[in-house]
């Protein structure tokens, strides 16, 4: 299959190749060079873990990526746990 290079640098992945791969936009992709002959190869990438950050009046929140499925999320009560920790060690000075 061939694809051109726009002149920002960018491929555009056919629809159908993207539903078969199950690809969705804002999804990150792997890049590797492998060498001139074959090129580059692209991979999928799991989707990145929700970060637990908190607001300004100090309420705790997570924020995921766009298009993060559920499934993909990690265990919230883990990250609360996480974080609680973090915290603990920070105020015994730790």
């Amino acid at each position: 299959m061939e694809v051109k290079i726009d002149k920002f640098g960018r491929i555009l992945i056919p629809k159908k190749v993207r539903e078969e791969l199950g690809l969705k936009a804002g999804q990150y992709l792997e890049i590797e060079q492998v060498n001139e002959q074959e090129g580059i190869y692209l991979k999928k990438q799991s989707a990145a873990a929700p970060q637990l950050i908190h607001s300004a009046e100090g309420f705790p929140f997570f924020l995921f990526e766009e298009n993060q499925e559920e499934e993909d999320a990690p265990d919230a009560a883990e990250l609360i746990r996480a974080s609680r920790e973090e915290r603990d060690q920070k105020i015994m000075g730790l």
